[in-house]
């Protein structure tokens, strides 16, 4: 091979390696909302080491559920109706972003790119709304599965996903109209709450394991892949219920507005193939003979 073609194959390959990267968004960070006798902590994990990167105290109640979309979590607590929100960069309390009609209590939180998943708590039934943002009730559906106070809930690839109990160990794949399409599609075990979705699996939490711990799960079979032990939670008895990664990255990626039309992938793979093309040329042509 040639000098002129190590280039050009140089070039294309490492081309071909950004492009393939940026085309994967990839979730470095999980968040979680604790349970607290009172006021109570959110967190932001670094899911390759476990360590608490950041916290931001929240004043509410006995945390439950979270939603980070960006720079704003929306969270839930035990014993309110509300859903709060909060600026995540600086912590500052943004109040109450709307309330929920009908519930003493949310128990988890999930978005699917425009509206929010919320399951009930403290309430006598097994309902998850369907809100937007705004405070519009969309949907009310009823989780065949759920006893009662199901406090794991997680939206992903258009169905939903939620433990079958308080603290239960059984987690049941639901449609977006509550019917049962796989029972029992994780079984944990032990008292595990929160569930995450990045894309390709679950992470669940375990908030009475000594140490604290964050499980990973196959998002297709349902095995157990990894075990996350939390480290550096401002609150040693903290207890982590609901996690949430940051939506954005997974489902409704947030992007620059730009100036001109961004070329797909396909046409990034012909501009790259004609400027190699031309390339190679040019420097055949200046070539001695």
């Amino acid at each position: 091979m040639n000098t002129t073609m190590r280039l050009v194959a140089a070039i294309g390959a490492a081309a071909m390696g950004f492009f393939a990267g940026a085309a994967a968004a990839q979730v470095q960070y999980i968040y979680g909302n604790s349970a607290s006798g009172g006021a109570g902590r959110m967190y932001q994990i670094d899911l390759a080491t476990g360590a608490v990167v950041k916290s931001c105290p929240q004043t509410k109640g006995n945390g439950r559920g979270i939603v980070i979309v960006g720079n704003t979590a929306y969270y839930t607590v035990a014993d309110s109706s509300n859903v709060y929100k909060m600026d995540w960069l600086t912590c500052a309390d943004q109040g109450v972003a709307f309330t929920v009609g009908a519930v003493t209590g949310i128990a988890t939180i999930a978005y699917d790119g425009t509206d929010v998943w919320l399951g009930e708590y403290n309430s006598t039934g097994n309902r998850a709304f369907k809100y937007s943002l705004s405070g519009a009730l969309l949907s009310t559906i009823t989780l065949p599965n759920c006893s009662s106070n199901c406090d794991g809930l997680e939206w992903f690839q258009g169905k939903l996903i939620s433990n079958n109990d308080d603290g239960g160990s059984n987690y049941t794949i639901y449609s977006t109209a509550g019917a049962v399409i796989t029972p029992n599609v994780i079984q944990t075990g032990s008292f595990s709450t929160g569930i995450a979705f990045d894309g390709t699996d679950f992470f669940i939490s375990f908030p009475t394991s000594s140490p604290r711990t964050i499980r990973r799960y196959s998002g297709t079979t349902g095995a157990l892949l990894q075990t996350i032990t939390i480290t550096g939670m401002t609150v040693g008895a903290d207890q982590i219920e609901d996690l949430s990664v940051d939506y954005n990255i997974v489902i409704n990626p947030v992007a620059a507005v730009p100036l001109l039309p961004v070329p797909t992938l396909s046409e990034w793979a012909l501009y790259l193939l004609a400027a190699l093309l031309a390339l190679s040329a040019f420097v055949m042509r200046r070539r001695p003979r």
